[in-house]
């Protein structure tokens, strides 16, 4: 039989390892003796080290490709890929300790050599893997063979689901249709559970779902409806007999439950509500304990209570200033919500003894929360950035969370509003009806206006600062793997050196100096 496409790409990986682990070794050898040995019994030593490295590379690729869990190469992220190539060369470093030990030739290999050695190793190799990932993933994996899937939704959900499902669904299942179930199970009457008409239509639904060619179905019903649980019920037998397998959402009070609010409870799978109680105090400010998506969550939820109020989001530069100004600190620990915008902020809570402390920055949640409001239930007003911003949003926040409902864009002045203007901007955001207000007027100017309209503004304010500008595509936002190292404030410092230099070099080392040497 011949080999399959992934058994091949393993093969291939085991040649980019040994070329890179062979030019590795040329350069070192060129660095440290220019090709010139001076002993006769140096040349079969080092032949011996490539040998044996060559073989260890080749030994740990077939033991790796032969995991249970393994993860194929276009699937890691850069993080990932920096890990694993590190944790290889410091194994094989061992084993070429190893082998020098047992072969009595520690005395005569070079120390230098060595070092140039494990470094080249880490280099070349790391930068072949990425170059090999990079084509994988540009070409595509033929080998992955998912499963069809079909998304049985009513008629008003179709956009809402069809977006989630497109975004996440990975690389288990494709998204064939998205079926509209109205007809087969009308919302209107719900007495029609043995309607001739009705029972034809459900007939015909499962029809289409084989025709497709579909091995697993999809249901997306809130729990509002009152015929939601006859409706899983009838499909899932319906298409059970078909041989379809079936999952479906799992919504509490209309909510949808997404996979981060899944947690176990001994023998249960448990749905986690967070109350938003717990906070933590770094340097005087109350931050509030929790993660995007319970955040999102319980902003829902809560959204009346929410009215007239204003939602922060921290980082390492306004928390400094808020220990500096105590009407700025203030501002922030009068706020309903102040989330931790910062790994270091995130860092200190967890060593207070939140464990699960998440970071909540203003861009992630913006995104979880119009991704969970492309249903149209909860509507938005952007106001702050540039005219050129705005602009941009108009045009592209439709077409990435379609069904999102905006109320209303604008970008005020660069100037201190005077009081007229400053009601006419109140009357219009009130007048737009609009559930969540997105401040992005940049820190501290933003959470300042926010607390000098609460209790006047009728929706939520929540302050965002640049993320106005990540969803409007005029600046580009760090990659995860950079932002799950805590390092997306370098990327941004590297995309506006000139205004944002000054703010981190005084903020971070403001905050070093009182966290972790006044231990304020």
């Amino acid at each position: 039989m011949g080999l399959t496409r992934s058994h091949r790409r393993k093969r291939i990986l085991l040649i980019v390892d040994a070329v890179s682990l062979s030019l590795a070794y040329i350069v070192m050898i060129t660095l440290r003796f220019n090709w010139h040995f001076k002993k006769t019994w140096m040349i079969p030593l080092y032949t011996m080290i490539f040998v044996m490295e060559i073989l260890f590379a080749t030994l740990v690729n077939v033991y790796r490709g032969r995991k249970i869990n393994y993860k194929a190469i276009e699937d890691c992220d850069p993080l990932e890929m920096i890990t694993e190539t590190f944790k290889n060369q410091v194994v094989l470093f061992v084993f070429l300790l190893v082998v020098l030990m047992i072969s009595q030739n520690t005395f005569y290999f070079s120390r230098l050599a060595m070092g140039y050695l494990v470094v080249l190793n880490m280099v070349f190799v790391l930068t072949a893997r990425l170059i090999y990932r990079g084509v994988l993933i540009k070409r595509g994996n033929p080998d992955i063979h998912r499963r069809k899937l079909a998304a049985l939704v009513y008629k008003k959900d179709m956009d809402y689901v069809r977006a989630n499902l497109e975004k996440g669904l990975g690389l288990e299942f494709e998204l064939e249709d998205i079926i509209p179930i109205d007809d087969a199970y009308s919302i209107e009457d719900t007495r029609n559970a043995d309607d001739y008409e009705a029972v034809i239509n459900r007939e015909q639904l499962v029809s289409r779902v084989k025709e497709c060619g579909c091995s697993d179905a999809f249901l997306c019903i809130s729990d509002k409806l009152d015929i939601t649980d006859f409706v899983r019920g009838d499909l899932v037998r319906r298409l059970g007999n078909e041989g379809i397998n079936t999952y479906y959402g799992i919504s509490l009070d209309g909510l949808w439950v997404t996979r981060h609010l899944v947690r176990e409870m001994g023998y249960f799978q448990t749905s986690y509500f967070s109350a938003m109680a717990k906070r933590c105090r770094v340097l005087g400010v109350n931050f509030t304990v929790s993660n995007v998506d319970n955040a999102v969550l319980y902003v829902r939820s809560h959204i009346k209570e929410f009215f007239g109020k204003y939602i922060c989001f921290c980082n390492v530069h306004t928390t400094v200033e808020a220990s500096e100004h105590p009407d700025y600190m203030k501002i922030q620990n009068s706020s309903a919500l102040t989330f931790p915008d910062g790994q270091p902020i995130v860092n200190r809570i967890q060593k207070a003894g939140y464990i699960k402390a998440e970071r909540i920055a203003g861009p992630d949640f913006m995104e979880a929360m119009f991704s969970s409001s492309m249903d149209g239930k909860i509507s938005h007003f952007f106001y702050g950035s540039s005219e050129e911003t705005i602009e941009l949003l108009k045009e592209k926040l439709p077409k990435r969370f379609p069904g999102i409902n905006v109320k209303g864009y604008y970008s005020p002045p660069y100037r201190e509003l005077t009081p007229q203007e400053d009601e006419e901007v109140v009357e219009m955001l009130n007048a737009s009806g609009a559930d969540l207000i997105w401040i992005g007027l940049g820190a501290p100017k933003q959470e300042k206006w926010m607390a000098a309209h609460e209790g006047k503004v009728h929706g939520v304010m929540l302050g965002v600062g640049a993320g106005f500008n990540f969803y409007a595509g005029n600046i580009k936002r760090a990659p995860m793997w950079v932002r799950k190292i805590g390092m997306e404030w370098l990327y941004r410092l590297f995309q506006d050196p000139k205004r944002l230099l000054k703010r981190y070099l005084v903020s971070n080392i403001k905050f070093i100096w009182k966290v972790y040497i006044m231990r304020k």
